[in-house]
This record gives structure tokens, sequence and C-alpha cells, in this order.
């Protein structure tokens, strides 16, 4: 496994910033391939499940190699700070939840988040300290034990399949490429997903 500093660095470099979310996903990722014995994925030896598109999302992409391209990066938005790490070759995996009122913000840094991520007008004083407050928050997750910040749990691993590659075929609408999978025939017509919502 690589070392903290290269991954913060590999994750600054992909989300573009040092924040709390970020450094969030790092500590999950890294105990979750840790629980399971497991290293990056580097096809699709393992699978992420996220339950939030928040920037922790990128973070499980760099550290564990889950990538929607290769098909094993999974989302389900239900608004959680939550991810499941799946290993295909030991057949197992782990759920990890952020633990309530684990990580806070500073009534100082909220009301700046506010302003600066909101609908505020914020002054150029403001935006930088609140990106002072945010780094900070930041390196203080990062420190932190994983199990201060989670609960993890052993989960009965559903293996998804793995992505499928197939030739793609033409809508008989709008005569674009498509996976062949993905056409409905409809009246006689093979149309894709798009052509059978308009």
């Amino acid at each position: 496994m690589n070392t903290l500093e290269d991954d913060v660095r590999r994750c600054v470099d992909f989300h573009g910033h040092l924040c709390p979310g970020l450094a969030l996903g790092i500590v999950a990722a890294r105990a979750g391939l840790e629980e399971l014995g497991v290293d990056r994925s580097h096809d699709e030896e393992v699978v992420s499940c996220l339950e939030t598109d928040a920037c922790c999302a990128d973070a499980v992409q760099v550290i564990s190699g889950s990538t929607f391209g290769k098909g094993n990066f999974m989302h389900k938005d239900v608004g959680k700070v939550a991810m499941t790490f799946i290993s295909r070759d030991r057949e197992s995996s782990v759920r990890l939840c952020l633990k309530p009122g684990a990580i806070r913000l500073s009534d100082a840094h909220r009301a700046l988040m506010d302003k600066v991520m909101g609908q505020g007008n914020p002054t150029e004083a403001q935006h930088k300290e609140f990106w002072r407050l945010h780094n900070q928050r930041a390196e203080e997750i990062l420190r932190m034990p994983w199990s201060d910040i989670f609960s993890m749990t052993i989960v009965a691993p559903a293996i998804p399949p793995k992505a499928v590659i197939e030739p793609s075929a033409l809508c008989d609408r709008c005569g674009e490429p498509v996976m062949a999978s993905k056409l409905k025939e409809i009246d006689g017509r093979a149309l894709c997903l798009t052509c059978r919502s308009t």
C-alpha cells in the first residue's frame, strides 16, 4: 500500500484541492482495502459502491482503482457518506459509514462555507480564511484513526458481474451508435434510451 502522503498527493492531483470530504474518502478507502487485505485494483479486482456523489468519491476512485470506465465503480446516491468495498478474488466485502457527529466543522468554518460555497459574496480575506480552515480540518481528519470516523461492517458480498464489452448498433431514430443491449424495439424500430424518452 502507498504511504498516506502519496495517496493524499495523488487524490489532490485528481480532485484539484484538499478538503474534508476528500480526506474522508482517503481514510475510508485505505481502511477498506486494508481490511480486505487487497491492493489498488488494476482491472476489476476491487469494486467500490458509493452512497454519495460528494468529494470523497474522487478519493475512492484514486485509491481503490475502481472507475466507471472499468465498470467497478458503482454509485447509489442515497446521500450517505458510506461506501462498500468488494474483493472479487477474496469474495468478501466491507461497508464503511460515517459515524454520527464524527466530523464537525466549527461555527466560523460553517459560516464561511455558507458564504463561499453558497450565495454569499465573500471578501478575499473570507475566501482565504475559509480555505485555511478547510485545509486544516482535512489535515486533522487524515491524522484521525479511521475507527473514530467510520463504522465498519462485514457485509455479504453482492459481487456485480464484470463489465460487458459488446459491439455497438445504430439507433433507428438518431443514427448514433449505442451498445446493442441498450436498444429497445418499439414499433419495429430499435431505439436508444434518449430517443425512447423524447
